[in-house]
């Protein structure tokens, strides 16, 4: 095996690893044994030292803190953080009728008393994202063979980013990853800059809130 091919077996499992990459830049992790590790799991047949130099190697042309540090910079910028519980997904076939339908059910929400309709179109499918209350209504307007799926107990977080954040890599990936170590799962997420929205389950909302209020370092109404 080539140094080439080692360093790019290297790189290419640390390019996958966020969390690995970060340790790696921070110097938090032996180096010695991240090599151990990538040659049992990549069953490599080079020595320690070629490994740990590909690894030496990554370490000095990535600068992939730098980049985190600097979306967290932008996040903990944000203005405001909210969120709305008792929120239903519904998911419908894609087609024209569901389509025309789908047209109708804008008229029956009631956006001035806070009511939500999102919708998010795939290639398949329609999700539609409502309030709890306004699940039977908006039921009635799809025939039953047409509805995919429907998931219940779910809160929106909706967080009011900083207005660079537009033009800032990463600040997805910073605000999902501190949920993922948190073992918080992402139901749904969507973007509206400067908005942002994570959807997450009922029973993970009041800890999701406390991680992006820390993260976001919005003040506190005395």
């Amino acid at each position: 095996m080539t140094d080439k091919s080692i360093a790019q077996q290297v790189w290419s499992e640390i390019d996958e690893d966020i969390i690995l990459r970060r340790a790696l830049e921070r110097e938090i992790i032996s180096l010695k044994n991240l090599a151990v590790y990538l040659i049992k799991k990549r069953k490599l047949s080079a020595t320690l030292d070629a490994v740990i130099s590909a690894i030496r190697r990554y370490h000095q042309e990535s600068n992939l803190e730098k980049k985190y540090e600097k979306a967290r910079s932008i996040i903990a910028q944000s203005q405001d953080i909210r969120v709305t519980s008792n929120i239903v997904s519904i998911a419908i076939e894609k087609n024209k009728q569901t389509q025309e339908q789908l047209q109708k059910v804008f008229d029956k929400i009631e956006y001035e008393k806070g009511e939500i309709l999102l919708i998010i179109q795939g290639e398949q499918s329609i999700k539609v994202m409502i309030n709890e209350k306004n699940k039977e209504k908006v039921l009635s307007y799809f025939p039953k063979n047409k509805i995919l799926s429907i998931e219940e107990d779910i809160a929106e977080i909706n967080i009011q980013l900083a207005e660079k954040a537009v033009d800032t890599p990463g600040i997805i990936v910073a605000l999902s990853t501190e949920l993922m170590v948190h073992d918080i799962n992402v139901v749904e997420t969507m973007s509206c800059v400067p908005e942002m929205l994570f959807f997450v389950k009922q029973k993970d909302v009041v800890k999701s809130y406390e991680i992006l209020f820390n993260l976001c370092k919005i003040k506190k109404e005395k």
